[in-house]
């Protein structure tokens, strides 16, 4: 593990929300509040505005982090929650490989979660963590369909209008 001249760890942050409406800043602020609080040097920040269910692979600021951070001054990958890595059931399998073969070269750490890729017990909380991240909107959405189809049914839901994407957009149109 690398450390610093004041004996801390080096850290990357790595910071994610879902839309571009929402604010990426605050969480960097935290994370960069905690690495202080703690002892760890932020080398460097990355901050995302993409989906969490869109595969990594997608992904690219979160895949270049990784695929730097063996080579890298960094030897810690901190976030603010284990559901800002991904909430894809298929990347879950990819992140904790790859952090369990790299553990001491690369660790990390959830602000939120206290987990442990190095032994058994840590990487079942992890994945227990995980699939509850990957569940909560898969089972949001498929409660909000049988919503509409019923809203619908009833003639109260028309749908949005074709070529808008988001609710801002929907109401700017529909005025």
């Amino acid at each position: 593990m690398n450390q610093n001249q004041e004996g801390g760890k080096k850290a990357a942050i790595y910071c994610r929300v879902s839309t571009e409406d929402q604010n990426v800043l605050q969480q960097a602020k935290y994370l960069v509040e905690w690495c202080n609080r703690n002892g760890y040097a932020v080398l460097k920040k990355v901050m995302d505005a993409e989906s969490g269910r869109k595969p990594l692979i997608e992904r690219k600021k979160f895949m270049r982090l990784l695929n730097t951070a063996i080579e890298s001054d960094y030897d810690i990958i901190i976030v603010y929650n284990l559901d800002r890595l991904t909430r894809n059931w298929d990347d879950v399998t990819y992140i904790e490989r790859y952090f369990r073969d790299n553990w001491s070269k690369c660790r990390l750490i959830s602000t939120s979660d206290s987990i442990d890729l190095s032994n058994a017990s840590g990487r079942m909380m992890f994945r227990i963590k995980m699939a509850v991240s990957c569940y909560m909107p898969e089972d949001m959405r498929e409660k909000q369909r049988i919503g509409i189809d019923r809203a619908k049914k009833e003639g109260k839901y028309k749908g949005r209008l074709v070529g808008t994407k988001n609710s801002k957009v929907f109401k700017r149109v529909r005025k």
